[in-house]
């Protein structure tokens, strides 16, 4: 497998193992889903204000290709809830990570998220789409899912969420001659206005889908709705990757004898989550905690096992001001 095409595939299996994680390789991503979620609106008033802090350990399966960048181990975002409808909400999330690193902030997601209750349940279906738009082909990703919350008793509920999530993008990287890099061996990323120190244009493009699913238990021990939460979180993707390598020199255009490729990777993650929920009328406080419990992936026939990894667990911080 070439070197763009396992940075490729790293970003695809990342993709699909983010809970919230930043994608390794070319792109990255925010997926604030499954991880915490409930069919319940958290906010009583019309809007809600929130911000996270996490932790972990980027490189799920340490396999980031030498020479390109390393994935970030802190992941900042924000979110803004809004009461659309009285039983209708809208979400934006943002990443800001990007923004802590280079000044730069993008809107990660889109969420639409109509609920109702029947029987002692509360049910939600959550629509969440990525804002970046790949032409033609629509969103980049959209993620549809089922959301349901039941109370077993006075002072304990079960939450439960199943989905499905669609990726369709693409981006294009320059093949480095083996003459540029530096003293230490690492390569020297060209200036793309003098055209030099490239041998050519790889255009690779993403497309597949992940199933996700998350179920837990919520202990509550105050009166404001305070609770101990813990659940199992689990993910496979299957994504297909293909390329498209133009002719020596550096051009924008790939001609007619571009040669193709294409790659298929597959992968599966099980995670444990716990957390605490400290609530109060005008705010949340809310630390939690992941661990991987299995991880397994297939890159061209490349098998990646691994069983539960403390050393790979992720902490992090949710305020809440409602």
């Amino acid at each position: 497998m070439t070197p763009t095409a396992i940075r490729g595939a790293l970003a695809a299996i990342a993709l699909g193992m983010a809970a919230p994680a930043v994608a390794q390789g070319t792109f990255q991503t925010l997926d604030p889903s499954y991880g915490g979620e409930t069919a319940r609106r958290g906010f009583y008033g019309g809007f809600a204000i929130s911000g996270e802090a996490a932790y972990r350990d980027a490189d799920l399966l340490d396999r980031v290709e030498p020479g390109a960048p390393a994935p970030s181990d802190l992941s900042l975002s924000a979110r803004l809830d809004y009461a659309l409808l009285p039983q209708v909400d809208l979400a934006l999330v943002a990443d800001l990570t990007g923004a802590a690193q280079n000044g730069r902030m993008g809107l990660s997601w889109v969420v639409v998220k109509p609920y109702w209750h029947n029987e002692g349940t509360d049910y939600a279906i959550r629509v969440a789409v990525d804002p970046v738009s790949e032409g033609g082909l629509g969103f980049r990703q959209t993620d549809v899912a089922f959301l349901s919350q039941t109370a077993l008793a006075p002072s304990v509920t079960s939450d439960l969420s199943l989905g499905i999530r669609r990726l369709r993008t693409g981006y294009s990287d320059p093949v480095l001659s083996e003459l540029d890099v530096d003293e230490a061996g690492e390569p020297i990323v060209p200036d793309s206005r003098l055209n030099v120190g490239t041998t050519g244009l790889v255009r690779s493009r993403i497309v597949g889908q992940s199933i996700r699913g998350a179920w837990g238990y919520n202990v509550l021990f105050d009166p404001a709705g305070s609770r101990v939460a813990f659940g199992l979180m689990a993910e496979a993707t299957d994504y297909t990757i293909l390329q498209a390598r133009g002719a020596d020199g550096a051009t924008d255009d790939l001609s007619e004898d571009a040669e193709e490729s294409s790659d298929r990777v597959r992968s599966a993650v099980g995670w444990m989550r716990m957390g605490v929920e400290f609530s109060r009328p005008y705010y949340q406080l809310a630390p939690f905690v992941s661990v991987p419990v299995f991880t397994w992936a297939d890159v061209q026939g490349e098998p990646v096992r691994h069983g539960p990894r403390i050393e790979k667990l992720r902490v992090g911080l949710r305020l809440t001001l409602r």
